[in-house]
């Protein structure tokens, strides 16, 4: 069964889906309605079938994401991070639907039941330890191929089962395991030796806590009392099942079981039982493994996405705010600075240089703005030919970005300045210009393509003066900006500007620093 773990009104709930079609959207009647704006009346269709979990989007308005890249339709599986509107959400699956865990079974404890603390599980290397020594070693080497080479967390619970049916001649096997997000168990495989999964099944609730409470591994039988009969009946009706239980445990943490079971005479022995201890010890690992690296492989997905806009220290915090980081990509509206830089003339220069000489001319002068724009926590929304957009205020707040703006481009014009004493180049001349206000911010674009970028007004009206009012050397602003930025930096005025494309004129300044281009100061 596939699950949907999320989060609402401060509560972690779990959705499971059934066999079928299941509509997600915001109105009630959807089969899982969420109550949220980000999500459409109708959102999207979950398609779930014996072998798979599909999701396709119903031309919802924010779109859905499947492990942050969105998708019209995608299937899913154990562990991929799923986000409907701005809702994020976890996929998993188990077998649920078809093992649970019961309180009506009777542990017949009798001459060949063994209890066996996982303490008292010698060292491998020890011969006689476990059995014969060839095949704790075999068992050893075959976990090293399988267990540990294994990624994917599906893939682990398919090989502890195989190996678990390696270990001793049980008919049915059982994993149960700890969820990571909510610590309740949860049954993931419940299967028998040919490979066919079990139609539905039982198993003791008291024996598995035990298990786990105690560390013990457990070799016993185990009466299944039907529900149907009196106390009274006789034994010989009950489902009566030789059984081994053994904790997945890796110091200190006991994260599940492994159950296995066989006919009542079918009895397993006391190295079956030490050999599937040692083999639920690996299982643990390869588990956590698997967890760890799932974990790992998310953090650096989502930091190499970041980085491509953002400076180390505004990855780090948004990582350290520990919200879902998804959604700091849905589009959205903000209060921000948008930073447009251009080289004058810079069409005519490349006319006389060669193409290898135009790409590293671009290179350094990119290398040295993208460096000012990181230093004070800006975000690098695109490279636009010799010139570049910058955006302050997304995706994390930031009430003095104004400031920040402005800072970022006198500390660019700084950066050239001293590119060109290095240079034996061509001397380069850049124009800046920055407006403030709210904008749509986030990823934006078709299915194929998405980029995060920054719609509005606020970018028209930066780009325009940059282009059209600023002289080269100069950092021209608006006055929507100059009442944001605060009393620390000092502006001219230039007076109102006309701009194409927007009626009303603008009041402009010059934030240019005097040292940096006397003429336009004087």
């Amino acid at each position: 069964m596939y699950v949907l773990a999320y989060q609402h009104s401060g509560n972690l709930r779990r959705h499971p889906l059934p066999l079928g079609e299941t509509i997600a959207g915001r109105a009630p009647t959807c089969d899982l309605p969420i109550d949220d704006a980000s999500v459409s009346r109708q959102h999207a269709r979950l398609s779930v079938t014996k072998d798979a979990c599909v999701i396709t989007d119903l031309g919802s308005r924010n779109g859905t994401y499947v492990n942050g890249n969105i998708v019209t339709r995608a299937e899913l599986v154990d562990g991929d991070s799923l986000v409907l509107g701005r809702v994020p959400m976890t996929v998993a699956y188990s077998a649920a639907d078809r093992l649970s865990l019961s309180e009506q079974h009777t542990l017949v404890e009798d001459p060949g039941t063994i209890f066996r603390p996982i303490s008292a599980i010698a060292p491998l290397s020890q011969p006689g330890s476990v059995g014969t020594v060839d095949r704790s070693l075999r068992l050893l080497a075959e976990v090293g191929r399988t267990l540990v080479r294994h990624s994917s967390l599906n893939e682990v619970f398919a090989e502890i089962v195989r190996l678990a049916f390696e270990t001793c001649p049980a008919e049915r096997a059982f994993l149960v395991v700890r969820d990571d997000l909510t610590g309740a168990l949860v049954p993931r495989i419940a299967t028998r030796r040919d490979g066919n999964d079990i139609g539905s099944a039982s198993l003791s609730r008291t024996i598995i806590n035990q298990v786990i409470a105690d560390r013990v591994a457990l070799l016993a039988t185990d009466a299944q009392i039907d529900g149907r009969l009196t106390p009274s009946e006789s034994l010989r009706l009950q489902q009566v099942r030789s059984f081994m239980c053994a904790p997945l445990w890796h110091e200190p943490d006991v994260i599940g079981v492994i159950y296995v079971d066989a006919a009542r005479a079918q009895r397993f022995s006391s190295t079956e039982l030490d050999l599937l201890t040692v083999l639920a010890h690996f299982a643990a690992i390869a588990i956590e493994q698997a967890r760890l690296t799932a974990r790992v492989n998310e953090e650096v997905r989502r930091r190499e996405r970041l980085q491509r806009y953002h400076s180390p220290a505004v990855v780090n915090r948004i990582f350290e705010a520990g919200a879902e980081i998804d959604t700091s990509f849905l589009a959205q509206e903000r209060d921000v600075s948008v930073l447009f830089a251009d080289l004058v003339g810079f069409t005519s220069l490349s006319e006389t240089l060669t193409p290898a000489q135009t790409a590293s001319l671009l290179n350094s002068f990119f290398e040295c703005m993208a460096d000012a724009i990181f230093d004070n926590e800006g975000t690098l929304d695109k490279f636009i030919g010799d010139a570049l957009m910058a955006v302050f205020g997304a995706p994390l707040d930031q009430p003095d970005h104004a400031a920040r703006a402005v800072r970022t481009a006198q500390m660019m014009q700084t950066a050239l300045a001293r590119l060109n004493e290095e240079s034996t180049g061509p001397q380069l001349q850049m124009r800046i210009g920055i407006h403030s206000g709210l904008a749509r911010v986030g990823d934006i674009g078709s299915v194929r393509r998405r980029e995060y970028t920054v719609l509005g007004d606020v970018v028209n009206t930066a780009s325009r003066l940059e282009s059209a009012v600023a002289q080269p050397g100069q950092i021209v602003i608006s006055r929507a900006t100059r009442d944001r930025m605060g009393d620390g930096l000092v502006v001219r005025p230039l007076g109102e500007v006309s701009i194409r494309g927007r009626q009303a004129m603008v009041e402009a300044f010059d934030a240019t620093r005097p040292d940096a281009n006397p003429a336009l100061s004087s």
